[in-house]
């Protein structure tokens, strides 16, 4: 599996380790996932119409 930095505010930061018993990876990897799920639904969406 590769590795993928990010960066993010001090607060976000802060917020982030408020809640240690959450699993921070799993959460940016199901987050990142969705999204790129929705961008390709979109882009058959459009593919569809002609656009």
């Amino acid at each position: 599996m590769k590795r993928y930095t990010v960066a993010i505010p001090d607060e976000l930061k802060k917020e982030i380790d408020d809640l240690p018993d959450i699993n921070w990876t799993q959460v940016a990897k199901e987050s990142i996932e969705k999204k790129i799920h929705l961008l390709e639904e979109f882009e058959k969406y459009e593919r569809s119409r002609g656009n």
